[in-house]
């Protein structure tokens, strides 16, 4: 399932980078197979994601260390399923 996250992180779209790289190397990647993150400025950002394994994301990212990453950054988000539009 492809997924957006379009929000905003006090601490800057580098910092959240910096984060899924950490992620996708403790595992992340067994789930998600490819993914692009967009700064948009203004701390603005849009993250796009191939996820194979929707309940292997949602345990990594509702951990407690992952919700307490998000409040001490400032990450605010809001995640949409994508599909494609064939022709």
């Amino acid at each position: 399932m492809n997924l957006c996250i379009h929000g905003t992180i006090a601490s800057g779209v580098d910092t959240l980078r910096d984060r899924v790289d950490h992620n996708m190397a403790r595992g992340g990647s067994d789930f998600c197979t490819e993914w692009s993150l967009a700064d948009l400025g203004d701390n603005k950002f849009v993250w796009l994601g191939n996820i194979t394994d929707m309940e292997a994301m949602g345990a990594m990212l509702s951990t407690p260390e992952e919700v307490q990453w998000d409040k001490d950054n400032g990450a605010v988000y809001k995640v949409y399923s994508m599909s494609e539009i064939a022709e």
